[in-house]
């Protein structure tokens, strides 16, 4: 069982006491931001969406004008399956709710892939 110290006269020096390291980071200045209120990862996943759609919205985009969604659907759907990555059952223009594993899956193939069609 620990000892608490009797009397800390800083957050810091408490958490030095912890054994927690302190510094900068993205939240120190930030008045109106509550440390615990950070950890929300309902909200992340949904950042995490949203930047997902909107990155497929910009890439559908430009494939439609430069004519090339079909070579970009057919090298999407042509890599094959591995350790912890799972092949589309669908035609990616076919899915609309994209699920986190989905997402996962071909947000890191993405760019080769768009490469590829190009």
């Amino acid at each position: 069982m620990r000892h608490e110290p009797a009397e800390a006269t800083s957050i810091t020096e408490y958490f030095q006491w912890l054994g927690v390291k302190t510094g900068s980071n993205i939240s120190t200045g930030l008045t109106q931001v509550s440390p615990a209120d950070l950890h929300k990862p309902d909200v992340w996943h949904n950042f995490c969406l949203g930047l997902f759609k909107h990155m497929m919205e910009s890439v559908k985009g430009l494939l439609k004008k430069q004519e090339r969604q079909q070579p970009f659907g057919d090298a999407l759907e042509n890599i094959p399956a591995y350790v912890g990555f799972s092949v589309l059952k669908n035609a990616y223009r076919e899915i609309t709710p994209w699920q986190g594993k989905e997402m996962h899956n071909r947000g890191g193939s993405i760019s080769a892939v768009l490469q590829s069609a190009l």
